[in-house]
């Protein structure tokens, strides 16, 4: 600004200069070549006019016409017209007034070096002091019908058909600082060209004195709306009284850009903090807006790679107050919002109302309505910028349909292959707050049906209520044990359940406490068929300790085919199991003890005939073994994954009964029969639950009394070692690596079938 009033200055003095030079001269232009070499050798300004005229009657005017001034490579200004009025008798008194000082047709051109010019030493040049001369006033500066171009750098601004008044301008000589100035300022431009947007009828009013200043108007036409704002300056504090946003349509989709354009074009942390290291708002302390409108805004954009359309936005904001730089945690305002559609990729609210507050780095709505997924959704919570601190007070859905995306879930690994890995898969993943609590949440008849391949889920007439559950703590998941406390209750229920095309019906979830006794209860329902889970925990006591009781009978097990997600795979048959479970919640996996006995009078696989398979491998090992068969190359899975790759038939187990036994989160199977064909099937093994691996689990396939066939599986859950032995093969062969191995030592075929020889 300094600089602009500067240039001003110069025209001032040149006109004031000519005036006096041609007073008593016969024509003003007589010594028009000699003035102009004199000006132009003395000064780094260039200059040049066309022809002058002036009049000596009251008050003294001078006109200049073609009128040219630039300064190479900072500043160039060519006009039509420029007149000066100025009235004579105040200089007697020490004082320079201008009357009036008229700029026709402008043309401006300047850059950013212009301003940011210094002397040589590297110090702004002093102002010489006129002993005599006390003050300058200028009661109007006109610029008419202009154009101005301002370059920054690589970036330009152009502002067309400008008209720009200062009035009743008053400088101190005394005090000759623009912050002493006093004047009032009025400006309206056809349109102002960016870098980023088109600004149609860009318009300015404001008024300075006294370290004051106060913008009385800023309007504009602006992406298809109109903005307006009204603030004052005082105390190096800016309060904005009115700025209002109407109407305005915004669309912004940055170009697809691989990770590498992503990681070479980020902006530095400098950049990011753009808004908090502006130098030109560096004088500022604090900014505060009384009343911010927004009226029917819309937006399309891109945000983190989620597409984002809000529709028909009206919004107020009203003591909105911060320091600056601006500080997330010492902002405080209130809001109010309604808006037609909001849209983040699948999930779309509409009819959108809210209200809350903010202050002190607390977030808090209020209260939330929406329509979501073709039902209702309330809302309230709060949140702590600087403890990132996250709590849902109140969050109720109903009558919704929801449909699960996959971009909604994480993908799966598929990684993890040793135990190394698997164990450090186990630990706690960073949560994305450091705080979750929620108070209540709701959700009454709600459908959910997902589109992703890795939760083949739906469940309708869903309801689901959770109260006082601190979900995360200090960035951290809370485990089980954590999550439980007397105050906590947990309830889930379902008309209908489906997994993988398998139906449950009256699907219950209960988990709750009476004082310090907690207790839990599962429940569900298949065709012919029902299972329960139901125990207590002692949340008063350290490790929190547990006992439960499972019960199932099921007439018709064939629902439980659907879960291989193979068509061709059928079950027939039925299972009744039985079970006592006890622990301690801390450390869930690892301290489970107890049993389950699982009866069974038939189970039959129909499709593949296991005897007939195992005859094959057995007796011919160099056709069925070496050049493995699909039971050998794929493992036992097979027989669910692709039976009919085996002869065709009838598998059939009778009268089974097996028992798992649970030690400290290990479940163990000693060795078991599985009667039912010629050959005699032992299941014997361990599975880590807590490690979440499977130690030394084999079906030994047997013709009294020598073993045959052994089926191993040991390792992580995630990508297990699987293999096959054969008992008149040297080698093993592993369906993990689709190749034989060396095989250890095993008894050769004369010896019994013994416990020892199966470890």
């Amino acid at each position: 600004m300094k600089r602009f009033f500067d240039l001003l200055a110069i025209v001032f003095l040149l006109l004031l200069a000519t005036s006096v030079f041609f007073l008593f001269s016969f024509h003003p232009d007589r010594y028009k070549s000699d003035f102009l070499h004199w000006f132009n050798k003395q000064s780094d300004w260039q200059l040049n006019y066309n022809n002058t005229q002036w009049s000596l009657n009251k008050p003294l005017s001078l006109e200049v016409f073609d009128l040219e001034i630039a300064k190479s490579g900072q500043a160039a200004m060519l006009t039509k017209q420029a007149k000066l009025n100025l009235a004579l008798m105040p200089l007697l008194q020490g004082k320079i007034q201008i009357d009036s000082l008229l700029l026709e047709q402008p043309q401006l051109a300047l850059t950013q070096q212009l301003f940011s010019q210094t002397s040589e030493f590297g110090t702004p040049t002093e102002t010489t002091k006129i002993s005599w001369l006390n003050a300058v006033q200028i009661n109007q500066l006109l610029l008419k019908d202009g154009d101005l171009l301002w370059q920054n750098q690589q970036q330009s601004y152009q502002l067309e058909r400008f008209e720009l008044a200062i009035e009743d301008w008053q400088i101190d000589l005394n005090e000759p600082a623009p912050s002493q100035w006093q004047f009032t300022l009025h400006s309206s431009a056809q349109r102002l060209i960016t870098p980023w947007q088109d600004i149609m009828l860009p318009q300015l009013s404001l008024a300075y004195g006294q370290q004051q200043l106060v913008i009385e108007h800023i309007g504009a036409d602006l992406l298809q709306g109109s903005i307006y704002a009204s603030a004052e300056l005082s105390n190096k504090q800016l309060t904005i009284r009115e700025l209002a946003l109407n109407n305005l349509r915004l669309e912004h989709f940055a170009p697809a850009t691989s990770a590498e354009e992503n990681e070479a074009t980020a902006p530095s942390a400098s950049e990011q903090n753009w808004l908090k290291n502006l130098p030109e708002l560096a004088w500022l302390d604090s900014i505060q807006i009384d009343n911010l409108l927004l009226n029917q805004l819309s937006l399309a954009t891109q945000l983190q790679g989620h597409n984002v359309v809000l529709n028909k936005l009206t919004a107020e904001l009203e003591d909105i107050a911060s320091p600056w730089p601006y500080q997330a945690d010492k902002l405080r305002g209130e809001y109010a919002f309604i808006a037609d559609e909001l849209g983040i990729d699948h999930i779309q609210f509409s009819e959108l109302t809210a209200s809350g507050q903010i202050s002190d780095g607390l977030f808090a709505v209020d209260a939330l309505r929406s329509q979501l997924f073709k039902g209702q959704l309330g809302l309230s919570l709060s949140y702590q910028w600087q403890q990132q601190a996250l709590t849902l007070h109140q969050l109720m859905l109903s009558n919704n349909e929801i449909p699960i995306q996959p971009s909604w879930l994480p993908a799966a690994d598929n990684d993890i292959t040793s135990e190394a890995e698997a164990s450090a898969s186990e630990t706690k993943a960073a949560a994305p707050l450091q705080q979750l609590h929620i108070e209540q949440l709701e959700l009454q008849q709600v459908k959910l049906l997902s589109y992703a391949d890795q939760l083949p889920f739906s469940a309708t007439g869903l309801n689901v209520e959770l109260r006082q559950l601190q979900v995360i703590q200090d960035g951290q998941w809370q485990s089980i044990d954590q999550l439980w406390q007397p105050q906590s209750q947990v309830f889930i229920e379902a008309p209908e359940l489906a997994y993988r095309g398998m139906l449950l019906s009256h699907v219950s979830f209960d988990l709750g406490a009476d004082q310090e006794i907690g207790y839990f209860n599962l429940y569900g329902e298949l065709p012919l068929g029902q299972f329960e889970l139901q125990g207590q925990a002692l949340l008063d006591q350290e490790h929190k300790p547990w006992q439960a009781e499972l019960s199932g009978l099921l007439l018709d097990i064939s629902p439980l085919a659907r879960l291989t997600n193979n068509r061709q795979f059928s079950l027939v048959g039925d299972l009744e199991l039985a079970g006592k479970l006890r622990g301690k919640l801390s450390n869930f996996g690892a301290n489970i003890d107890g049993s389950i006995d699982f009866h069974s009078q038939l189970i039959q696989l129909p499709g593949a005939d296991l005897e007939v398979t195992l005859d094959q491998i057995i007796e011919s090992p160099r056709q069925y073994y070496e050049e493995p068969n699909p039971l050998i190359a794929s493992g036992w899975p097979i027989f669910w994954q692709d039976p009919q790759s085996l002869p065709k038939g009838i598998t059939q187990f009778t009268n089974l009964a097996l028992r798992a036994e649970f030690e400290q989160g290990k479940l163990s199977l000693a060795p078991q029969q599985l009667p039912g064909i010629r050959y005699q099937l032992t299941l014997a093994g361990e599975i880590d639950l807590a490690k979440q691996r499977y130690n030394q689990l084999k079906l030994v396939v047997a013709d009294q009394p020598c073993w045959r066939l052994v089926h191993t599986v040991d390792g992580a859950w995630s990508k297990p070692e699987v293999s096959f032995d054969h008992y008149l093969s040297p080698r093993r062969y592993s369906v993990s690596q689709q190749d034989f191995v060396k095989a250890p030592n095993r008894p050769q075929c004369r010896y019994p079938l013994t416990k020892e020889s199966m470890q």
